[in-house]
């Protein structure tokens, strides 16, 4: 669930704050008093900032989604040296202890003594009297915790970092995973219990925490090409060109990159001659196989990554209905298609019950539904706490609900293409299964599981078809 903290008049920063660390604690508070996202509070806060620096802003950047991400980590590390209880603790006191160990533990180019004498400075700014001496020895205590020492197996004193390293502590800090691996991998990679317990039943131990490290950094950045435009190769030489590594990916047209980067500085965006997706993402799209000259529904369009890629391999000929709830969201996807230099999408708003939706027939379907989104993790910092299993419940009937809409609207031989970016069974088989048992004319052709960080983020689609001559697809099978 989203994370709230009291209200307060302190702890705020001036209008126009300088420093990464100043502008991560005023969206860290934020967020923990509102509940939106860091991304819109983070873009908002630096819109009062032009002369921020690039560098400022990726430590912010960094310092921000790591200690949404990690704040399960870091209140194991914090809890013990702190002898109040935690609800006796004023959150933007809590915030700042977290910002400071989110700097000793995980962010090696900033030297310890910084980690702290800066994090001490910001609790002068913005907090009361005795902050700074609470929050010098808290920090202090934490560092004590940390050795120079890494291994690469999971225990009680080894604490995930990356890349399947852990640092050794001086101490266990968490449960033993051998015995309790559900306490271990919630604590020490930052997840809700609760979704730890269903992936246990589910995953062993290994493949549980190489899941953990895969979600607890930004997913690389993936690009699409718009073959409408250009040609992969001279992207790849355009990007190179800009000191941008980068190399091909899975499909024709996508490109893998190493790390993250502001996408509209990349050369060739303005010019529409990529978008940003990640490779599994386009698989559905590859999944469904869209031509020339068909007519087509992507049913939950916006923001119009998998629109524009339908309409990409349709090569701009034919129709793509683009439909969504939310008219803020179509317009994302008009921008979408203006940029790409893309004229065959039509956006068209729906009420929430689908009830409008146009009844076709269509030659195919896409689905992309509304979902938990346990696959991409990584990607929104926030999704791991706000989401509970009874969402994952209330989700399911919608999800069913619009499966079933979209291969009522098929022509006879029509394929619809289910996709979610969840890696949870209800939200993905079963929901597939369950429509299957519903229209006897439908055909399961295949179906992908995206497993996260093999190579790309998590997911599920299956083909559908409708009658007795299914054409040539891909081949079924994890990706």
């Amino acid at each position: 669930m989203r994370p709230r903290q009291r209200p307060s008049s302190r702890g705020k920063i001036a209008a126009r704050p300088k420093a990464a660390r100043d502008v991560a604690f005023a969206v860290l508070s934020e967020y923990k008093n509102s509940g939106r996202f860091v991304s819109q509070l983070l873009d908002r806060t630096l819109a009062r900032t032009p002369d921020f620096s690039p560098d400022e802003r990726r430590l912010a950047v960094e310092l921000i989604n790591g200690v949404v991400r990690r704040q399960a980590t870091l209140d194991a590390l914090l809890t013990p040296h702190v002898a109040r209880p935690r609800h006796r603790i004023e959150g933007e006191l809590w915030t700042l202890l977290q910002l400071g160990a989110y700097q000793l533990v995980f962010l090696d180019a900033i030297p310890h003594y910084a980690a702290v004498s800066e994090t001490v400075a910001l609790a002068k700014q913005v907090g009361r009297k005795g902050w700074d001496g609470f929050v010098n020895g808290v920090l202090r205590a934490v560092q004590r915790l940390l050795t120079d020492q890494f291994t690469a197996q999971p225990a009680a004193d080894a604490l995930p970092i990356a890349d399947g390293r852990y640092r050794r502590l001086t101490r266990g800090l968490f449960r033993d995973p051998s015995a309790d691996p559900v306490a271990y991998v919630a604590d020490a990679f930052s997840f809700p219990r609760w979704l730890i317990e269903r992936w246990n039943s589910r995953f062993d131990l290994s493949e549980m925490c190489r899941i953990g490290f895969w979600f607890d950094e930004p997913a690389p950045l993936a690009l699409r090409v718009n073959q409408l435009k250009a040609e992969r190769d001279i992207v790849l030489e355009m990007l190179a060109a800009h000191g941008v590594h980068a190399v091909p990916g899975g499909l024709s047209e996508s490109i893998r990159m190493d790390g993250t980067r502001r996408v509209d500085s990349l050369p060739g965006f303005a010019e529409g001659l990529f978008s940003v997706q990640d490779e599994s993402a386009m698989q559905a799209v590859d999944l469904l196989a869209p031509r020339g000259g068909e007519t087509v529904l992507d049913l939950c369009a916006a923001p119009g990554s998998k629109t524009t890629h339908i309409a990409e391999r349709m090569r701009n000929t034919g129709t793509v209905i683009a439909t969504d709830t939310h008219s803020d969201r179509l317009h994302r996807v008009e921008e979408n298609c203006l940029r790409l230099g893309i004229s065959i999408v039509h956006p068209l708003l729906v009420s929430p019950s689908s009830d409008n939706v146009p009844p076709g027939p269509f030659d195919a379907v896409l689905v992309d539904v509304p979902c938990s989104n346990t696959g991409v993790l990584g990607k929104r910092p926030e999704a791991r706490w706000r989401i509970d299993e009874a969402q994952i419940e209330e989700l399911t009937g919608q999800q069913q609900a619009l499966l079933l809409a979209a291969c009522q609207r098929l022509k006879p031989g029509g394929r619809a293409v289910y996709s979610t970016c969840s890696i949870e069974p209800e939200e993905n088989e079963q929901i597939v299964r369950q429509v299957l048992g519903a229209r006897t004319e439908l055909t399961l052709v295949c179906e992908r599981y995206h497993v996260p960080g093999r190579p790309a983020d998590g997911g599920y689609q299956a083909l559908l078809q409708r009658g007795d001559s299914p054409s040539p697809q891909p081949s079924d099978g994890p990706i």
